[in-house]
């Protein structure tokens, strides 16, 4: 743009010389004070503006949803050519597919072609936009205010962030750029789509077992769940529930057994932990949040089958703060409400996890009598971590980390699939 405005400059002149004085005087004024009056606007205007980003505090899976950008201006001037750049992370479908993948820095450093061909990959980094950019150009009159909006299309569970840079404003000639200062990201929360998990699973099986055998070994005192109206409320007899439970005059009318649900709660001694430790292997962002997605609603969808089977659950996870938090889920409604809570702390690295320990301190070790382990995280500490706890423990991990994990000593080895099913992966 510049070169070309510099040719014209130079044909006014020897328009001027050699044609015609007078109007080769006016074209050289016209081109001479164009650039000065678009420069001044431009810089009227650029100290006036703020620019802001909206989204939904909360959002489903596969539910449409606008990025709202705000763009205001205390003058009456118009505004000439605002750049952004939008970017969504890898909980969003591509805000441009289009757009080519950048590829890794290359490999080897020392030598001058490596340095040469770092070089052009630094460069190609701070101009090249990846399918998660989206650049924007923006511009309009007198109006004080506008408001722009861009679709998102969220993919998976989790907090996801979008993120407004890379702001620039040019002049009406596009001559002249400046930087303006802006970084405004705003986290929303993708809700989990909790799976239907079915009752003769067999984990749930082996989970119920478990517990009443430990329950009646131990002749606890009767309690009552949450929700239990004595008398009223049943179920259909599960594999492992004790003989004592079931309501023989209700089963008769039925014609299949059915079991109180106001009896002694059992699992209401059950402990489910939800380990947002990052996998440490070197994989795509994409496929690492589908891994997590997996182990995360398949851990809800566990935790729904015991709410409405009268099983509560003792739930405990790292908050947004990196602290363990702890939730007693008695209900299935309770469950919506909490995949909200807990998927704002999000898995993360060690490192913004370093502070929390690797078990809750709030865990009662000693009147627990199984605890549920969720996990990507692969390693020797995370099992080494897991078997502190001293009684009957369950490791649940995604099938596709299955390699990294070894059976527990005091417990079993479980896998969640693609399909959010749990299987059973090796041996007492």
């Amino acid at each position: 743009m510049i070169a070309g405005y510099l040719c014209a400059i130079g044909i006014a002149v020897i328009f001027m010389r050699y044609l015609d004085g007078a109007i080769g005087v006016l074209m050289l004024a016209f081109l001479l004070l164009m650039p000065l009056l678009s420069l001044l606007m431009t810089l009227l205007v650029r100290k006036k503006i703020s620019i802001s980003l909206k989204l939904p505090d909360t959002v489903s899976k596969q539910q449409h949803i606008s990025a709202v950008i705000t763009l205001t201006k205390d003058t009456f001037l118009p505004l000439p050519f605002l750049r952004l750049i939008l970017s969504a992370d890898a909980h969003f479908e591509p805000l441009n597919p289009n757009a080519d993948e950048l590829p890794p820095p290359p490999v080897g450093i020392g030598s001058l072609r490596a340095r040469q061909n770092y070089a052009r990959w630094k460069k190609r980094r701070r101009v090249a936009l990846s399918p998660d950019q989206l650049p924007i150009c923006l511009s309009f009159g007198t109006e004080r205010s506008a408001e722009y909006r861009f679709p998102l299309l969220p993919r998976f569970c989790g907090a996801g962030e979008v993120t407004l840079s890379g702001c620039r404003l040019s002049d009406f000639l596009g001559m002249f750029r400046f930087r303006i200062p802006l970084k405004c990201s705003e986290k929303i929360t993708v809700t989990p789509e909790i799976p239907e998990l079915k009752v003769n699973s067999e984990l749930f099986r082996s989970v119920s077992t478990a517990v009443m055998d430990s329950d009646e070994d131990s002749n606890a005192m009767p309690l009552h769940s949450a929700s239990a109206v004595p008398g009223y409320e049943h179920r259909d007899y599960i594999p492992g529930d004790s003989l004592k439970r079931i309501n023989w005059k209700l089963s008769s009318k039925r014609r299949h057994l059915m079991v109180r649900k106001d009896e002694p709660v059992a699992l209401a001694r059950l402990s489910v932990v939800l380990d947002f430790r990052r996998d440490r292997r070197e994989i795509p962002m994409t496929e690492r949040l589908r891994v997590e997605e997996q182990m995360i609603e398949t851990a809800l969808g566990f935790l729904m089958l015991c709410a409405k089977n009268g099983y509560p659950c003792t739930l405990y996870y790292t908050d947004q703060n990196a602290e363990w938090s702890t939730l007693v889920l008695d209900e299935p409604e309770q469950l919506a409400v909490a995949s909200v809570a807990l998927l704002r702390g999000g898995c993360r690295s060690e490192e913004e996890l370093e502070t929390a320990p690797l078990l809750p301190p709030e865990l009662d070790q000693n009147s627990g009598t199984l605890l549920m382990y969720f996990t990507t995280h692969t390693g020797a500490e995370t099992l080494s971590a897991a078997e502190q706890y001293p009684a009957l423990l369950y490791l649940i991990v995604p099938e596709q980390s299955a390699d990294a994990f070894s059976v527990p000593k005091n417990g079993s080895l479980w896998l969640t699939t693609p399909e959010r099913t749990i299987l059973h992966a090796g041996g007492e």
